[in-house]
């Protein structure tokens, strides 16, 4: 019993520590290279979880056949997620509704982090938590990172964002790992892992395709001059750059 309240104790540290790049929406003194870094950054971890994901199921799919049912799972929730995230419904202008930004990639992170929360839970399960609890630290920053794709399309925003939306939206990011944590501790499933991956990864990539459009906007329209618009560029390339070797260090001390 004390086995089962750590893996849910330890599972909802990791849960809230989304919350922690919250406050990031409400500074109010970012310039323009500030919001540009910040948002390259989280290109840079969305881009690095995409190839997290691809690491997971690649080595679940283990038999490459296009018969092989988990694949066949995968490719057709991926195709069908995407679909209907690139489906116009209103106004998809990431900087005219920053909001819709945000919550896909809630919705791409929270399915991440509840593929996650199963191989906890099953850990659990199995009485292999004592070998996770040295990775839990470094769960909880890679959890703290990828709060920053679900602040990013808010920085700025020229509507007020209200502390509820904030809330649920980072809640919908973080929250998923207690629930896979919960379903870990009694049930397991390849294909339940291998759905959610492919619902992450639609989301992940469009959300991918709208901050890196939103990047080039804003080079584009606060540049002043030629080299100002260079500058702004090269701050975006380093800051996606800056995003996945953080986001690949803190994966590798979850690992090793």
């Amino acid at each position: 019993m004390e086995s089962l309240y750590l893996t849910i104790g330890l599972s909802l540290v990791m849960a809230l520590a989304v919350f922690l790049s919250m406050p990031v929406v409400f500074y109010k003194k970012l310039t323009t290279k500030h919001m540009l870094f910040l948002n390259a950054g989280a290109i840079g971890v969305l881009v690095f979880l995409l190839m997290d994901i691809y690491g997971d199921v690649a080595a679940i799919f283990g038999n490459y056949t296009i018969t092989n049912p988990l694949l066949i799972i995968f490719i057709a929730g991926f195709a069908t997620a995407f679909l209907f995230f690139i489906t116009p419904k209103g106004s998809r202008d990431p900087e005219e509704n920053p909001k819709h930004t945000s919550i896909l990639a809630a919705v791409g992170i929270g399915f991440q982090n509840l593929t996650e929360g199963l191989v906890f839970g099953s850990a659990g399960a199995a009485g292999l938590l004592p070998i996770y609890l040295l990775s839990v630290v470094a769960f909880t920053l890679q959890n703290f990172t990828e709060g920053f794709p679900i602040a990013a399309p808010l920085m700025g925003a020229k509507e007020k964002i209200e502390k509820r939306f904030l809330a649920g939206a980072f809640l919908l990011g973080g929250l998923p790992t207690l629930i896979g944590t919960g379903i870990g501790l009694v049930f397991f499933s390849n294909y339940f892992l291998v759905l959610f991956d492919a619902l992450a990864s639609a989301a992940i990539l469009y959300v991918i395709f709208v901050l890196f459009h939103v990047s080039i906007n804003k080079c584009s329209r606060e540049a002043k001059s030629q080299e100002e618009k260079s500058h702004y560029i090269w701050l975006t390339y380093i800051g996606i750059l800056a995003g996945l070797v953080i986001a690949y260090l803190l994966n590798y001390a979850v690992t090793y």
